[in-house]
């Protein structure tokens, strides 16, 4: 009898160990060239001017239309569309209020379709609403979940999570984007855990597709920051790119959701560690603790389609180390850029300014333009232009 309640005591304390801490796991590349050094610039900075109603910020939805060299944002708090011209460099350039955008849900992300149609998506709703802007209506509507029907068995879609850094595309039979569910699970359903929603042009029936890489099967990956997808499109090849965190490598899709994996991390060593802690712990679910441990280790992000350069940027963050006087710098993480010719052949890396909202950008024919979230002046939105020169 003492024999079997001692097994079992240590199999309780043996449980709830696991259930705080365990043993991480590091996916660390296999580098087999030598890191190049990416010449970057940062020339050009573009000031735009703001009045007394708008904020600029990190998620401030923005569209940029090379033709007219054009840059369109919404101001969400007003409900205002602006029109940026900036084909002057330099001097500060002034927006136009195009109109009022008369919708109830939040705008997390718009496309300007043309002088007389937008398209606008509200992240909480996973709606989309083509809206006539003449008229100020919607004339027709969209979801990426079909809360009627419900999901198909065994998937656990995620809405879009739509923002420059993972854009909603535009084919001609499929309208896509990217999203992620908060979270890690002891018992995940991997493979119905997918990442892209498509709706069908014709007939509004949304579809889901793509789980994440073999590198999330275990481990606890913190559930938000190391969860987030980052995509491209490139409209020569017709295929989008996905960039995960935890993962070396880039996937590339084609039309029929066949799906490539190519090799397309940093050259450097890198290691990306997983969380010591088991998936069901409680403590995962403060976003304090989830965001200290994504601070404390390297990940990738944003792959990003240059149509001009015909390239492949995708950035990559490594934790802050300590200055000479061992103080830490400002909360965040030292951005890379690393630069891929369209076939993703390794062409170099190189080192990022401090303080660029990297989910706020638009890329021109002269380079990709960063929000600077260091600029002091509340009446300017600065944009840093970062060119890759080789």
């Amino acid at each position: 009898m003492r024999s079997s309640l001692f097994l079992l005591l240590c199999w309780v304390t043996i449980s709830a160990c696991n259930n705080e801490n365990i043993n991480t796991w590091s996916n660390c590349s296999k580098a087999s060239e030598k890191v190049m050094p990416l010449r970057l610039s940062f020339n050009d900075t573009l000031n735009l001017f703001l009045d007394s109603m708008m904020v600029m910020g990190i998620s401030t939805p923005i569209d940029y239309h090379e033709q007219g060299h054009t840059l369109y944002s919404l101001d969400t708090y007003n409900k205002r569309l602006l029109k940026y011209t900036i084909d002057t460099p330099g001097q500060v350039v002034n927006p136009e209020i195009l109109c009022q955008v008369n919708l109830k849900e939040k705008v997390t992300y718009f496309n300007y379709i043309s002088p007389d149609s937008l398209l606008l998506y509200a992240y909480g709703s996973a709606k989309l609403s083509f809206y006539n802007i003449p008229k100020a209506a919607v004339y027709k509507e969209l979801t990426f979940l079909n809360k009627i029907a419900g999901m198909p068995q065994g998937i656990e879609a995620a809405p879009p999570y739509a923002s420059p850094s993972s854009p909603v595309f535009f084919k001609a039979d499929k309208i896509i984007g990217a999203g992620f569910l908060l979270g890690e699970k002891e018992k995940d359903n991997f493979n119905g855990r997918t990442i892209f929603a498509a709706i069908d042009r014709t007939t509004g029936t949304p579809s889901y597709h793509v789980p994440y890489s073999e590198v999330y099967r275990e481990h606890n990956w913190g559930g938000s920051h190391l969860r987030t997808p980052y995509t491209t499109y490139n409209a020569h090849t017709k295929e989008m790119v996905l960039s995960l965190p935890a993962d070396h490598h880039l996937y590339v899709i084609d039309s029929n959701w066949s799906i490539k994996t190519v090799v397309a991390g940093s050259a450097d060593s890198i290691c990306i560690t997983s969380m010591g802690l088991a998936k069901g712990n409680e403590k995962v679910l403060d976003a304090e603790v989830a965001l200290q441990y994504y601070l404390g280790t390297p990940s990738y992000r944003n792959i990003i389609y240059d149509p001009y350069q015909d390239r492949y940027y995708r950035l990559l963050e490594k934790p802050l180390v300590p200055d000479k006087t061992g103080a830490m710098p400002l909360p965040g993480k030292q951005g890379y850029l690393i630069a891929f010719d369209h076939d993703f052949k390794y062409l170099g890396e190189g080192q990022l300014p401090d303080g660029l909202a990297l989910d706020n950008f638009f890329v021109t024919r002269a380079g990709v333009y960063f929000l600077n979230l260091r600029n002091k002046d509340q009446n300017i939105a600065q944009y840093v232009q970062c060119k890759a020169n080789m």
